[in-house]
């Protein structure tokens, strides 16, 4: 329900009760319940006869949609030598029990650079480095017939002065994420700078 009303933000900058009203077809009194959750989130503010979403939480417009969306994340390899990498063991699907390469979302706001540092040092307790951006590449996850998820995935190298485990990607290749297989074995160089759009 709430998501319905936040749509409607989507191509407006304000709206009286009565045109969310009309747009989302709920009765007044669950509407006007919902809107009030809203407020308490901070989500939405209300002045005068309209409600407008907050300016802080317009980074919500681009997920308002049924369509799901590609997911950017950035993967990042640390190496002992050309073998042996960091492969910690992944706890949640959609790669659960595989060996897989630190990743995680980029947050808004953030560097590949900072991104790499807070995922290493958040999930890992590891002081990391960005050395380099190794490729870029898009990966579809199947289930059967049907794609589950798609992915950007910002493939890294990074380094660390921490002590890790390094696993043999020859000797456990069954055991690792096949896209992070294919991504150390694949490695192509590139450079991508940071864009900053104002509007």
């Amino acid at each position: 329900m709430e998501k319905d009303i936040l749509k409607g933000f989507l191509y407006n900058d304000k709206l009286k009760f009565n045109e969310i009203e009309r747009a989302t077809k709920m009765r007044s009194n669950k509407l006007a319940y919902h809107l009030k959750k809203l407020i308490a989130k901070g989500l939405v503010f209300k002045e005068g006869d309209n409600y407008l979403l907050s300016e802080k939480e317009e980074r919500i417009i681009p997920y308002l949609t049924e369509r799901q969306a590609v997911l950017p994340v950035v993967v990042i390899s640390i190496a002992k030598g050309k073998k042996e990498f960091f492969l910690p063991l992944r706890t949640k699907k959609p790669y659960k029990n595989l060996l897989g390469l630190p990743a995680g979302r980029i947050l808004v706001g953030e560097k590949i650079e900072d991104s790499v540092e807070r995922i290493m040092e958040q999930k890992f307790h590891v002081s990391a480095k960005l050395e380099k951006i190794n490729s870029v590449s898009l990966e579809h996850v199947k289930r059967k017939d049907n794609i589950i998820h798609s992915f950007l995935l910002i493939f890294v190298s990074a380094s660390t002065k921490d002590r890790l485990d390094y696993i043999n990607i020859e000797k456990n290749r069954k055991r690792i994420i096949t896209s992070d297989y294919w991504l150390l074995k694949n490695k192509n160089q590139l450079n991508l700078d940071t864009i900053i759009s104002e509007i």
